[in-house]
Protein backbone atom coordinates (compact mmCIF):
# COMPACT_ATOMS: atom_id res chain seq x y z
CA UNK A 1 0.00 0.00 0.00
CA UNK A 2 1.22 3.59 -1.10
CA UNK A 3 2.10 6.06 1.81
CA UNK A 4 -0.07 8.48 0.45
CA UNK A 5 -3.02 5.88 1.02
CA UNK A 6 -1.85 5.90 4.43
CA UNK A 7 -2.41 9.31 4.63
CA UNK A 8 -5.69 9.19 3.01
CA UNK A 9 -7.11 6.43 4.96
CA UNK A 10 -5.18 7.60 8.71
CA UNK A 11 -8.58 9.36 9.12
CA UNK A 12 -10.90 6.85 8.84
CA UNK A 13 -8.85 4.08 10.73
CA UNK A 14 -9.21 6.98 13.84
CA UNK A 15 -12.18 6.49 13.30
CA UNK A 16 -13.08 3.04 13.02
CA UNK A 17 -11.55 2.15 15.96
CA UNK A 18 -13.28 0.57 18.74
CA UNK A 19 -11.66 1.85 21.97
CA UNK A 20 -11.36 4.95 23.28
CA UNK A 21 -9.76 7.21 25.95
CA UNK A 22 -10.24 9.69 29.10
CA UNK A 23 -9.18 12.92 27.80
CA UNK A 24 -6.73 12.71 30.80
CA UNK A 25 -4.81 9.50 29.26
CA UNK A 26 -1.52 10.67 28.07
CA UNK A 27 -0.90 7.84 26.07
CA UNK A 28 -4.13 8.28 23.62
CA UNK A 29 -3.17 10.18 20.21
CA UNK A 30 -4.97 13.61 20.50
CA UNK A 31 -7.35 13.86 17.48
CA UNK A 32 -8.59 16.84 16.36
CA UNK A 33 -10.69 17.66 13.41
CA UNK A 34 -11.42 21.30 12.06
CA UNK A 35 -13.66 22.72 9.34
CA UNK A 36 -13.14 26.59 8.74
CA UNK A 37 -16.46 27.35 8.92
CA UNK A 38 -19.88 26.29 7.62
CA UNK A 39 -20.07 28.70 5.15
CA UNK A 40 -16.85 27.77 3.62
CA UNK A 41 -18.25 23.84 3.30
CA UNK A 42 -21.79 25.14 1.76
CA UNK A 43 -19.78 26.99 -0.78
CA UNK A 44 -17.30 24.59 -1.58
CA UNK A 45 -20.32 21.84 -2.24
CA UNK A 46 -21.90 25.14 -3.99
CA UNK A 47 -18.68 25.53 -6.05
CA UNK A 48 -18.69 21.51 -6.77
CA UNK A 49 -21.98 20.47 -7.45
CA UNK A 50 -23.19 23.47 -9.25
CA UNK A 51 -20.86 25.49 -10.56
CA UNK A 52 -18.98 22.27 -11.98
CA UNK A 53 -20.98 19.90 -12.11
CA UNK A 54 -23.70 21.66 -13.50
CA UNK A 55 -26.54 19.41 -11.44
CA UNK A 56 -29.36 21.70 -9.85
CA UNK A 57 -31.51 18.77 -8.42
CA UNK A 58 -27.89 17.34 -6.93
CA UNK A 59 -27.49 20.52 -5.31
CA UNK A 60 -31.17 21.87 -4.37
CA UNK A 61 -31.48 18.33 -2.19
CA UNK A 62 -27.90 19.80 -0.35
CA UNK A 63 -29.49 22.92 -0.73
CA UNK A 64 -32.75 21.89 1.54
CA UNK A 65 -31.17 19.95 3.90
CA UNK A 66 -27.99 20.99 4.98
CA UNK A 67 -29.45 24.74 7.50
CA UNK A 68 -31.28 21.62 9.26
CA UNK A 69 -28.16 20.74 10.72
CA UNK A 70 -27.09 24.60 11.23
CA UNK A 71 -29.91 25.75 13.12
CA UNK A 72 -28.07 28.31 16.08
CA UNK A 73 -24.32 27.80 14.75
CA UNK A 74 -22.50 30.49 13.97
CA UNK A 75 -21.41 29.77 10.07
CA UNK A 76 -18.57 32.03 9.81
CA UNK A 77 -16.32 30.43 11.96
CA UNK A 78 -14.31 27.69 12.82
CA UNK A 79 -15.59 24.12 14.14
CA UNK A 80 -14.00 21.57 15.74
CA UNK A 81 -14.09 17.61 16.70
CA UNK A 82 -11.77 15.98 18.70
CA UNK A 83 -11.39 12.26 18.75
CA UNK A 84 -11.07 10.39 22.18
CA UNK A 85 -8.96 7.21 22.04
CA UNK A 86 -7.89 4.97 24.05
CA UNK A 87 -8.83 1.71 26.56
CA UNK A 88 -11.93 -0.61 26.85
CA UNK A 89 -14.19 2.04 25.83
CA UNK A 90 -16.53 2.93 22.80
CA UNK A 91 -14.75 6.02 20.90
CA UNK A 92 -16.53 8.69 21.60
CA UNK A 93 -16.54 12.61 20.18
CA UNK A 94 -16.42 16.04 21.39
CA UNK A 95 -17.62 18.59 19.50
CA UNK A 96 -16.72 22.21 19.59
CA UNK A 97 -19.01 24.33 18.07
CA UNK A 98 -19.18 28.21 17.39
CA UNK A 99 -22.98 29.71 18.38
CA UNK A 100 -24.72 32.32 16.90
CA UNK A 101 -27.84 32.07 19.30
CA UNK A 102 -27.75 29.68 22.03
CA UNK A 103 -31.75 28.86 22.23
CA UNK A 104 -31.68 28.20 18.33
CA UNK A 105 -29.22 25.85 18.70
CA UNK A 106 -30.85 23.92 22.05
CA UNK A 107 -34.04 24.03 20.21
CA UNK A 108 -32.49 22.45 17.24
CA UNK A 109 -30.94 19.58 19.49
CA UNK A 110 -34.69 19.03 20.64
CA UNK A 111 -35.30 18.80 16.68
CA UNK A 112 -33.18 15.89 16.72
CA UNK A 113 -34.43 14.35 20.08
CA UNK A 114 -31.84 15.38 22.52
CA UNK A 115 -32.62 17.10 25.09
CA UNK A 116 -30.70 19.84 26.90
CA UNK A 117 -31.54 20.89 30.97
CA UNK A 118 -29.46 23.80 32.33
CA UNK A 119 -27.75 23.15 35.82
CA UNK A 120 -27.47 25.73 38.69
CA UNK A 121 -23.95 25.59 38.45
CA UNK A 122 -22.26 23.73 35.95
CA UNK A 123 -22.79 22.76 32.05
CA UNK A 124 -26.17 21.21 30.61
CA UNK A 125 -27.17 17.85 30.69
CA UNK A 126 -28.08 16.09 27.72
CA UNK A 127 -30.33 13.45 27.65
CA UNK A 128 -32.80 10.75 25.16
CA UNK A 129 -30.58 10.21 22.10
CA UNK A 130 -27.12 11.26 23.42
CA UNK A 131 -26.36 11.13 27.19
CA UNK A 132 -24.12 13.13 28.17
CA UNK A 133 -22.89 17.30 28.98
CA UNK A 134 -22.62 20.63 27.11
CA UNK A 135 -20.70 23.46 28.22
CA UNK A 136 -21.65 27.08 26.81
CA UNK A 137 -18.28 29.25 26.93
CA UNK A 138 -19.70 32.73 27.49
CA UNK A 139 -16.75 34.53 26.62
CA UNK A 140 -16.20 32.78 22.98
CA UNK A 141 -19.67 32.28 22.12
CA UNK A 142 -18.88 28.41 21.98
CA UNK A 143 -20.60 25.27 22.93
CA UNK A 144 -18.37 22.25 24.13
CA UNK A 145 -20.37 18.84 23.79
CA UNK A 146 -18.92 15.32 24.95
CA UNK A 147 -20.17 12.31 27.27
CA UNK A 148 -18.15 12.83 29.87
CA UNK A 149 -18.41 16.00 32.72
CA UNK A 150 -14.10 16.29 32.73
CA UNK A 151 -13.92 16.17 29.00
CA UNK A 152 -16.15 19.23 28.16
CA UNK A 153 -14.39 21.21 31.72
CA UNK A 154 -11.14 20.66 30.08
CA UNK A 155 -11.77 23.36 27.09
CA UNK A 156 -11.21 26.80 28.05
CA UNK A 157 -10.07 28.17 24.77
CA UNK A 158 -11.78 26.40 22.30
CA UNK A 159 -8.89 27.03 19.16
CA UNK A 160 -6.42 27.08 21.21
CA UNK A 161 -4.93 23.49 19.78
CA UNK A 162 -5.97 23.98 15.95
CA UNK A 163 -4.56 27.73 15.58
CA UNK A 164 -1.79 26.44 13.00
CA UNK A 165 -4.98 24.75 11.25
CA UNK A 166 -6.90 27.70 11.06
CA UNK A 167 -3.21 29.64 10.46
CA UNK A 168 -3.15 27.86 7.09
CA UNK A 169 -6.49 28.51 6.19
CA UNK A 170 -7.60 24.66 5.23
CA UNK A 171 -11.02 23.93 4.40
CA UNK A 172 -10.59 20.79 6.31
CA UNK A 173 -7.73 19.78 8.55
CA UNK A 174 -7.09 17.33 10.91
CA UNK A 175 -4.19 16.94 13.49
CA UNK A 176 -2.79 14.15 15.14
CA UNK A 177 -0.50 14.24 17.69
CA UNK A 178 1.64 12.01 20.36
CA UNK A 179 3.44 12.14 23.86
CA UNK A 180 6.69 9.77 23.42
CA UNK A 181 5.91 7.74 26.80
CA UNK A 182 2.77 6.18 25.76
CA UNK A 183 4.29 4.69 22.73
CA UNK A 184 4.46 1.02 24.76
CA UNK A 185 0.49 1.17 26.01
CA UNK A 186 -0.78 2.47 22.42
CA UNK A 187 0.61 -0.86 20.79
CA UNK A 188 -1.08 -2.64 23.61
CA UNK A 189 -4.34 -1.32 23.17
CA UNK A 190 -3.74 -1.78 19.12
CA UNK A 191 -3.68 -5.54 19.96
CA UNK A 192 -7.56 -6.31 20.48
CA UNK A 193 -8.49 -3.25 17.73
CA UNK A 194 -6.67 -5.55 15.01
CA UNK A 195 -8.38 -8.28 16.70
CA UNK A 196 -11.62 -6.48 15.90
CA UNK A 197 -11.08 -5.53 12.75
CA UNK A 198 -9.51 -8.55 11.38
CA UNK A 199 -12.91 -10.11 13.05
CA UNK A 200 -14.77 -8.33 10.23
CA UNK A 201 -12.98 -9.46 6.94
CA UNK A 202 -15.21 -11.98 6.21
CA UNK A 203 -15.02 -14.77 3.32
CA UNK A 204 -17.24 -13.85 0.67
CA UNK A 205 -19.21 -16.63 -1.43
CA UNK A 206 -17.42 -18.65 -3.95
CA UNK A 207 -13.85 -16.53 -2.65
CA UNK A 208 -11.46 -19.43 -2.52
CA UNK A 209 -9.24 -19.80 0.57
CA UNK A 210 -6.41 -18.85 -0.49
CA UNK A 211 -8.09 -15.64 -2.41
CA UNK A 212 -9.56 -14.87 1.37
CA UNK A 213 -6.14 -15.55 2.90
CA UNK A 214 -4.41 -13.42 0.72
CA UNK A 215 -6.97 -10.45 1.35
CA UNK A 216 -6.59 -11.04 5.09
CA UNK A 217 -3.16 -10.72 4.78
CA UNK A 218 -3.17 -7.32 2.65
CA UNK A 219 -5.51 -6.13 5.29
CA UNK A 220 -3.01 -7.34 8.02
CA UNK A 221 -0.38 -5.21 6.47
CA UNK A 222 -2.13 -2.35 5.66
CA UNK A 223 -2.89 -2.50 9.84
CA UNK A 224 1.23 -2.86 10.25
CA UNK A 225 1.66 0.40 8.45
CA UNK A 226 -1.25 2.48 9.78
CA UNK A 227 -1.02 1.07 13.35
CA UNK A 228 2.90 2.42 12.97
CA UNK A 229 1.80 5.79 11.98
CA UNK A 230 -0.90 6.00 14.51
CA UNK A 231 1.25 4.85 17.50
CA UNK A 232 4.98 6.07 16.06
CA UNK A 233 3.82 9.72 14.94
CA UNK A 234 4.93 12.65 17.09
CA UNK A 235 2.67 14.89 15.07
CA UNK A 236 0.56 14.58 11.85
CA UNK A 237 -1.41 17.31 9.65
CA UNK A 238 -3.41 16.63 7.25
CA UNK A 239 -5.10 19.53 5.27
CA UNK A 240 -7.74 19.74 2.04
CA UNK A 241 -8.37 23.20 0.25
CA UNK A 242 -10.71 23.86 -2.28
CA UNK A 243 -10.06 26.79 -3.88
CA UNK A 244 -12.54 28.02 -6.69
CA UNK A 245 -10.91 30.71 -7.80
CA UNK A 246 -8.04 28.98 -9.29
CA UNK A 247 -10.05 25.77 -9.80
CA UNK A 248 -8.31 23.24 -8.52
CA UNK A 249 -7.87 21.23 -5.04
CA UNK A 250 -5.24 20.53 -2.60
CA UNK A 251 -4.42 18.09 -0.34
CA UNK A 252 -1.48 18.06 1.89
CA UNK A 253 0.00 16.24 4.51
CA UNK A 254 3.44 16.97 7.25
CA UNK A 255 4.39 13.65 9.11
CA UNK A 256 6.89 13.60 12.29
CA UNK A 257 7.98 10.47 13.90
CA UNK A 258 8.54 10.34 17.76
CA UNK A 259 12.49 9.89 18.29
CA UNK A 260 14.00 6.62 18.39
CA UNK A 261 10.63 4.94 16.87
CA UNK A 262 11.07 2.64 13.85
CA UNK A 263 8.90 5.05 12.01
CA UNK A 264 11.81 7.79 13.17
CA UNK A 265 14.40 5.30 11.57
CA UNK A 266 12.22 4.18 8.49
CA UNK A 267 11.87 8.12 7.67
CA UNK A 268 16.00 8.59 8.25
CA UNK A 269 16.08 6.35 5.66
CA UNK A 270 14.77 8.66 3.00
CA UNK A 271 16.73 10.85 0.46
CA UNK A 272 19.73 9.40 1.90
CA UNK A 273 20.58 7.60 -1.87
CA UNK A 274 20.39 8.97 -5.21
CA UNK A 275 18.20 6.90 -7.64
CA UNK A 276 19.45 4.49 -9.93
CA UNK A 277 18.06 6.19 -12.33
CA UNK A 278 19.00 9.81 -11.43
CA UNK A 279 20.54 10.44 -14.67
CA UNK A 280 17.44 9.74 -16.66
CA UNK A 281 15.78 13.29 -17.51
CA UNK A 282 12.13 13.11 -16.56
CA UNK A 283 9.83 15.88 -17.37
CA UNK A 284 6.79 16.01 -15.73
CA UNK A 285 4.54 17.56 -17.97
CA UNK A 286 3.13 14.87 -20.14
CA UNK A 287 0.31 12.34 -19.76
CA UNK A 288 2.14 10.00 -16.86
CA UNK A 289 5.61 11.23 -15.76
CA UNK A 290 6.80 10.41 -12.35
CA UNK A 291 9.72 9.08 -9.77
CA UNK A 292 10.19 6.88 -7.02
CA UNK A 293 12.99 6.33 -4.62
CA UNK A 294 10.99 4.91 -1.42
CA UNK A 295 13.37 3.01 1.18
CA UNK A 296 12.01 -0.73 2.16
CA UNK A 297 12.75 -0.94 6.09
CA UNK A 298 12.76 -4.77 7.26
CA UNK A 299 9.10 -4.73 8.23
CA UNK A 300 8.38 -3.77 4.75
CA UNK A 301 10.53 -6.11 2.95
CA UNK A 302 9.17 -9.18 5.27
CA UNK A 303 6.07 -8.24 4.26
CA UNK A 304 6.21 -8.06 0.57
CA UNK A 305 7.72 -11.72 0.88
CA UNK A 306 4.66 -13.08 3.19
CA UNK A 307 2.47 -10.71 0.38
CA UNK A 308 4.22 -13.12 -2.42
CA UNK A 309 4.08 -16.27 -0.75
CA UNK A 310 0.37 -16.04 -1.01
CA UNK A 311 -0.32 -14.18 -4.26
CA UNK A 312 1.10 -16.94 -6.29
CA UNK A 313 -1.54 -19.77 -5.07
CA UNK A 314 -4.52 -17.06 -4.99
CA UNK A 315 -3.29 -15.99 -8.83
CA UNK A 316 -3.45 -19.53 -9.93
CA UNK A 317 -6.70 -20.46 -8.49
CA UNK A 318 -7.90 -17.70 -10.68
CA UNK A 319 -6.01 -19.02 -13.45
CA UNK A 320 -7.66 -22.62 -12.90
CA UNK A 321 -10.54 -21.00 -12.81
CA UNK A 322 -11.22 -19.49 -15.92
CA UNK A 323 -13.43 -21.43 -18.23
CA UNK A 324 -11.95 -19.08 -21.19
CA UNK A 325 -8.53 -20.68 -20.92
CA UNK A 326 -7.13 -24.07 -22.61
CA UNK A 327 -5.38 -26.20 -20.80
CA UNK A 328 -2.13 -24.76 -22.65
CA UNK A 329 -2.95 -21.45 -21.73
CA UNK A 330 -3.67 -22.04 -18.08
CA UNK A 331 -0.50 -24.09 -17.98
CA UNK A 332 2.00 -20.80 -19.11
CA UNK A 333 -0.65 -18.48 -17.00
CA UNK A 334 0.73 -20.20 -14.06
CA UNK A 335 4.41 -20.39 -15.26
CA UNK A 336 4.00 -16.09 -16.02
CA UNK A 337 3.06 -15.78 -12.64
CA UNK A 338 4.97 -17.52 -10.79
CA UNK A 339 8.41 -15.63 -12.69
CA UNK A 340 6.66 -12.52 -12.46
CA UNK A 341 5.97 -13.16 -8.03
CA UNK A 342 9.60 -14.15 -8.51
CA UNK A 343 11.15 -11.16 -10.21
CA UNK A 344 8.88 -8.87 -8.05
CA UNK A 345 10.28 -10.72 -4.67
CA UNK A 346 14.20 -10.84 -5.84
CA UNK A 347 13.41 -7.29 -6.42
CA UNK A 348 12.93 -6.23 -2.79
CA UNK A 349 16.74 -7.35 -1.58
CA UNK A 350 17.69 -3.88 -3.41
CA UNK A 351 15.53 -2.54 -0.09
CA UNK A 352 13.97 -0.19 -1.96
CA UNK A 353 11.20 0.58 -4.80
CA UNK A 354 13.15 2.64 -7.44
CA UNK A 355 11.96 3.14 -10.62
CA UNK A 356 10.80 6.46 -13.01
CA UNK A 357 8.17 6.78 -16.04
CA UNK A 358 8.27 9.47 -18.34
CA UNK A 359 6.15 10.17 -21.25
CA UNK A 360 6.72 13.36 -23.92
CA UNK A 361 4.48 14.34 -26.50
CA UNK A 362 5.53 13.74 -30.42
CA UNK A 363 4.85 16.08 -33.39
CA UNK A 364 1.71 14.57 -34.25
CA UNK A 365 0.01 14.77 -31.12
CA UNK A 366 1.03 11.12 -30.07
CA UNK A 367 3.33 10.26 -27.14
CA UNK A 368 6.27 8.05 -26.29
CA UNK A 369 6.68 6.41 -22.99
CA UNK A 370 9.63 5.17 -21.77
CA UNK A 371 9.84 3.56 -17.82
CA UNK A 372 12.84 1.96 -15.67
CA UNK A 373 12.57 0.06 -12.19
CA UNK A 374 15.50 -1.24 -10.19
CA UNK A 375 15.29 -5.47 -10.16
CA UNK A 376 18.19 -8.23 -9.23
CA UNK A 377 16.26 -10.92 -11.58
CA UNK A 378 16.08 -9.41 -15.16
CA UNK A 379 16.49 -12.72 -17.06
CA UNK A 380 13.26 -14.13 -16.19
CA UNK A 381 11.70 -11.69 -18.51
CA UNK A 382 12.23 -12.88 -21.74
CA UNK A 383 11.30 -16.27 -20.50
CA UNK A 384 7.78 -14.44 -19.77
CA UNK A 385 7.92 -12.96 -22.89
CA UNK A 386 8.27 -16.01 -24.91
CA UNK A 387 5.39 -17.50 -23.18
CA UNK A 388 2.90 -15.12 -24.01
CA UNK A 389 2.19 -16.54 -27.76
CA UNK A 390 0.58 -19.66 -25.23
CA UNK A 391 -0.89 -17.54 -22.84
CA UNK A 392 -2.91 -15.46 -25.13
CA UNK A 393 -4.51 -15.97 -28.20
CA UNK A 394 -3.09 -14.34 -31.39
CA UNK A 395 -0.15 -12.54 -29.83
CA UNK A 396 2.63 -12.40 -31.27
CA UNK A 397 6.54 -11.39 -29.87
CA UNK A 398 9.71 -11.10 -31.13
CA UNK A 399 12.86 -11.64 -28.63
CA UNK A 400 16.29 -10.34 -28.31
CA UNK A 401 15.51 -7.49 -30.59
CA UNK A 402 18.64 -5.89 -29.01
CA UNK A 403 20.81 -8.89 -27.45
CA UNK A 404 24.06 -7.08 -26.09
CA UNK A 405 25.88 -8.50 -23.13
CA UNK A 406 24.19 -6.38 -20.39
CA UNK A 407 21.03 -5.23 -22.29
CA UNK A 408 18.32 -7.33 -23.73
CA UNK A 409 15.56 -5.70 -25.36
CA UNK A 410 12.18 -7.77 -26.98
CA UNK A 411 8.78 -6.69 -28.99
CA UNK A 412 5.68 -7.48 -27.75
CA UNK A 413 3.04 -6.78 -30.82
CA UNK A 414 -0.19 -5.47 -29.77
CA UNK A 415 -3.17 -7.30 -30.60
CA UNK A 416 -5.83 -6.47 -32.63
CA UNK A 417 -8.64 -6.21 -29.85
CA UNK A 418 -6.09 -3.79 -28.03
CA UNK A 419 -4.72 -1.45 -30.95
CA UNK A 420 -7.46 0.53 -30.95
CA UNK A 421 -6.86 2.24 -27.45
CA UNK A 422 -2.89 1.70 -27.57
CA UNK A 423 -2.43 3.43 -31.09
CA UNK A 424 -4.71 6.19 -29.44
CA UNK A 425 -1.64 7.31 -27.60
CA UNK A 426 1.32 5.79 -29.30
CA UNK A 427 0.44 6.02 -32.92
CA UNK A 428 -0.53 3.25 -35.62
CA UNK A 429 1.96 0.25 -36.15
CA UNK A 430 3.63 1.12 -32.53
CA UNK A 431 4.21 -1.85 -30.52
CA UNK A 432 5.46 -2.38 -26.70
CA UNK A 433 8.95 -2.70 -25.65
CA UNK A 434 10.46 -4.50 -22.88
CA UNK A 435 14.05 -4.72 -21.66
CA UNK A 436 16.12 -6.04 -19.01
CA UNK A 437 19.77 -5.21 -17.66
CA UNK A 438 21.32 -6.91 -14.39
CA UNK A 439 19.78 -3.60 -12.23
CA UNK A 440 17.12 -3.24 -14.06
CA UNK A 441 13.65 -3.49 -16.07
CA UNK A 442 12.54 -1.07 -19.07
CA UNK A 443 9.07 -0.53 -20.98
CA UNK A 444 8.79 1.66 -23.92
CA UNK A 445 6.36 2.93 -26.53
CA UNK A 446 5.95 5.07 -29.02
CA UNK A 447 8.37 5.84 -32.20
CA UNK A 448 12.04 5.07 -31.30
CA UNK A 449 11.76 3.00 -28.55
CA UNK A 450 14.60 0.53 -28.43
CA UNK A 451 16.78 4.06 -28.90
CA UNK A 452 15.60 5.46 -25.56
CA UNK A 453 16.02 2.16 -23.91
CA UNK A 454 19.34 2.22 -24.83
CA UNK A 455 20.48 5.79 -24.30
CA UNK A 456 18.67 5.56 -20.65
CA UNK A 457 20.63 2.49 -19.87
CA UNK A 458 23.80 3.55 -20.92
CA UNK A 459 23.14 6.93 -18.84
CA UNK A 460 22.59 5.01 -15.71
CA UNK A 461 26.13 4.27 -15.48
CA UNK A 462 27.30 7.26 -15.34
CA UNK A 463 28.30 8.87 -11.93
CA UNK A 464 25.21 9.99 -9.97
CA UNK A 465 24.60 13.20 -8.89
CA UNK A 466 26.72 14.62 -5.56
CA UNK A 467 23.06 15.98 -4.14
CA UNK A 468 20.48 13.10 -3.64
CA UNK A 469 17.20 14.63 -4.21
CA UNK A 470 14.81 15.37 -1.19
CA UNK A 471 11.69 14.36 -2.74
CA UNK A 472 10.55 10.33 -2.41
CA UNK A 473 7.60 10.31 -5.23
CA UNK A 474 6.87 12.66 -7.98
CA UNK A 475 3.80 12.25 -9.89
CA UNK A 476 2.23 13.61 -12.65
CA UNK A 477 -0.49 12.53 -14.97
CA UNK A 478 -3.01 13.48 -17.26
CA UNK A 479 -6.00 11.33 -16.72
CA UNK A 480 -7.96 11.89 -19.69
CA UNK A 481 -5.69 10.27 -22.51
CA UNK A 482 -5.50 6.80 -20.27
CA UNK A 483 -9.14 6.85 -20.00
CA UNK A 484 -9.65 7.11 -23.49
CA UNK A 485 -7.77 4.48 -23.91
CA UNK A 486 -8.71 1.84 -21.57
CA UNK A 487 -12.56 3.27 -22.55
CA UNK A 488 -11.21 1.68 -26.09
CA UNK A 489 -10.13 -1.28 -24.98
CA UNK A 490 -12.65 -2.28 -22.16
CA UNK A 491 -15.90 -1.51 -24.00
CA UNK A 492 -18.65 -1.82 -21.39
CA UNK A 493 -16.66 -3.88 -19.55
CA UNK A 494 -15.69 -2.86 -16.02
CA UNK A 495 -17.85 -0.49 -14.10
CA UNK A 496 -18.06 1.89 -17.57
CA UNK A 497 -20.49 4.61 -15.82
CA UNK A 498 -17.99 5.55 -13.67
CA UNK A 499 -15.39 5.81 -16.98
CA UNK A 500 -17.96 7.71 -18.61
CA UNK A 501 -19.12 10.07 -15.56
CA UNK A 502 -15.11 10.66 -15.61
CA UNK A 503 -14.77 11.38 -19.24
CA UNK A 504 -17.81 13.76 -19.32
CA UNK A 505 -16.08 15.89 -16.37
CA UNK A 506 -12.55 16.15 -17.86
CA UNK A 507 -11.06 18.20 -20.85
CA UNK A 508 -7.48 17.94 -22.21
CA UNK A 509 -6.53 21.39 -20.05
CA UNK A 510 -7.71 20.33 -16.44
CA UNK A 511 -7.28 16.87 -16.18
CA UNK A 512 -3.90 16.65 -14.02
CA UNK A 513 -3.17 15.03 -10.66
CA UNK A 514 0.05 15.69 -9.43
CA UNK A 515 1.90 14.41 -6.19
CA UNK A 516 4.85 15.25 -4.61
CA UNK A 517 6.28 13.79 -1.30
CA UNK A 518 10.06 14.76 0.33
CA UNK A 519 11.84 14.76 3.42
CA UNK A 520 12.10 18.04 5.15
CA UNK A 521 14.60 17.31 7.97
CA UNK A 522 13.40 14.97 10.21
CA UNK A 523 9.81 15.24 8.60
CA UNK A 524 7.90 13.68 5.25
CA UNK A 525 6.07 16.38 3.43
CA UNK A 526 3.42 15.48 0.75
CA UNK A 527 1.53 18.00 -1.37
CA UNK A 528 -1.15 17.27 -4.48
CA UNK A 529 -3.20 19.00 -6.73
CA UNK A 530 -6.45 17.90 -8.32
CA UNK A 531 -7.33 19.82 -11.41
CA UNK A 532 -11.12 21.44 -12.09
CA UNK A 533 -11.90 18.27 -14.23
CA UNK A 534 -11.26 15.80 -11.62
CA UNK A 535 -13.38 18.44 -9.00
CA UNK A 536 -15.81 18.51 -11.43
CA UNK A 537 -16.48 14.55 -11.33
CA UNK A 538 -16.06 14.53 -7.53
CA UNK A 539 -18.97 17.08 -8.27
CA UNK A 540 -20.78 14.78 -10.56
CA UNK A 541 -20.26 12.13 -7.67
CA UNK A 542 -21.83 14.01 -5.02
CA UNK A 543 -25.17 15.39 -7.11
CA UNK A 544 -25.15 11.23 -8.14
CA UNK A 545 -25.78 10.57 -4.08
CA UNK A 546 -27.73 13.48 -3.29
CA UNK A 547 -30.16 13.02 -6.19
CA UNK A 548 -30.52 9.24 -5.36
CA UNK A 549 -30.43 9.12 -1.25
CA UNK A 550 -31.55 12.79 0.27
Amino acid sequence: MSRIAHFAFILLFCLTVSQSANAENKSAPNISLAQINADGMIADLKYLVLDLAEEKKGWSNLEELLPSFLEGIDKTRPLRIDILLGENQKERYRLILPISNLAEFRDNLEIFEISSKKQRNGPYILGNLFEGFMKYLQDDKYVVISEKLSEVNEIEDPLKRIQELLKEKYDFSALITNEKEGVADRKKSMASTRKQLLAAVKKKRDETDNAFELRKLAFTHQMDELERLFVESEKMVIGWTTDAPANEGRLVFTLKALEGTSLDASIKQFATKPSYFANVPVKMDGILNGRINHPLDEMRKENFTAFYKLLLPSLQDRIDANKDLTDEQKTSGKKVAALIIEMLDAGKETSLIDGFIDSNSTADGKYTLLGGIRSTDGAKLKEIVELLPKLMKDQTVETDVVNEESLKIHKINIKDEYKAGFEELFGAGEALYVGSTPEALWVAAGPDSIKRITDASKLVKEPAPEKVSPEVIELNVKTLPWLKMVNKVRGEKGNQEVREMLIKSLTSTDDTFSFVMKREGETIDGKAKLDKGILKFIGNVIAKFSKETL
